[in-house]
C-alpha cells in the first residue's frame, strides 16, 4: 500500500457510495486521493511542472467521478486504478505539450520569413495562414496567446493588427498613441515598431526553449 493510501475496505466502501450517488462520498475521496495523486505524479515525473501534476490529478478524479462504473474493484484497488489513470493522463499531457512546443518552434522556418517581412497585406496574411496549416497545428490565435507573456499591451494590439492584415498606418499610429505626429513621422514610427515585432516573431521559437 502506498503512503497516504487508505485500506482496501475504505476504498471499496467509498467507491460503492459514489456509485450510489452519495452526496459527500466524492468529497471524502478527493480529500485523501488528491494529495496522494499529486505526490505520486511529482515523484514519477520530477521534472514536470507542479501545476500540471495538480491539474492532471484533479482531471483524473473528475473523470472517475463522471464514470465510476469503468473501475472494476475485482482487478485492483481504487487508488491503484487512479494512479494508473493519472500516470497515463500525465504522459498524454506531456506528449501534447511537447508537440505544441515543437509546432511553435516551427515558426523559425526560413520559408515564413517573406510573410513576416511585410505582414501588412491581406494576401500575405493568407500566406501566413497557409504556412501555419502546412507546418503546424496552431492557429494565429494560439500563437498570439503563447506570445502573451512576451509582449506589452500595445505590442499585443500591433501584432494582432499585423496578423489580421491591417494595412492603414494611421490605425497603427492610433494604437501606439502617435496620432499627434504628422503622417511621415507616423509611418516611420509604425515601420520601426513593425520591424521590431517581426524580429520578435522570428525569434519566438528560440525564446520558448
Amino acid at each position: 500500500m502506498s503512503q497516504g493510501e487508505p485500506d482496501r475496505f475504505w476504498q471499496d466502501r467509498i467507491h460503492q457510495y459514489i456509485l450510489q450517488h452519495n452526496t459527500t462520498a466524492f468529497a471524502e475521496l478527493c480529500e485523501l486521493a488528491l494529495p496522494h495523486l499529486v505526490v505520486f505524479l511529482r515523484q514519477r515525473f520530477p521534472q514536470s511542472d507542479s501545476h500540471l501534476c495538480e491539474a492532471t490529478a484533479i482531471d483524473c478524479l473528475i473523470q472517475y467521478h463522471g464514470r465510476p462504473s469503468q473501475y472494476d474493484p475485482d482487478k485492483l484497488s481504487l487508488f491503484s486504478y487512479l494512479r494508473m489513470a493519472a500516470r497515463n493522463d500525465m504522459i498524454n499531457a506531456l506528449a501534447k505539450y511537447g508537440r505544441d512546443q515543437q509546432h511553435l518552434r516551427d515558426i523559425e522556418d526560413p520559408s515564413l520569413k517573406p510573410y513576416l517581412t511585410e505582414p501588412n497585406s491581406f494576401a500575405q496574411t493568407d500566406e501566413l495562414d497557409r504556412w501555419l496549416t502546412q507546418h503546424t497545428r496552431l492557429s494565429r490565435q494560439q500563437i498570439l496567446q503563447a506570445l502573451d507573456d512576451e509582449l506589452s499591451k500595445t505590442d499585443k494590439k500591433l501584432v494582432t493588427m499585423m496578423v489580421n492584415g491591417v494595412r492603414d498606418s494611421h490605425q497603427y499610429a492610433q494604437a501606439m498613441g502617435l496620432s499627434h505626429l504628422d503622417t511621415d513621422q507616423q509611418r516611420q514610427e509604425v515601420k520601426r515598431a513593425k520591424d521590431r515585432l517581426t524580429k520578435k516573431l522570428q525569434r519566438f521559437g528560440a525564446q520558448l526553449e
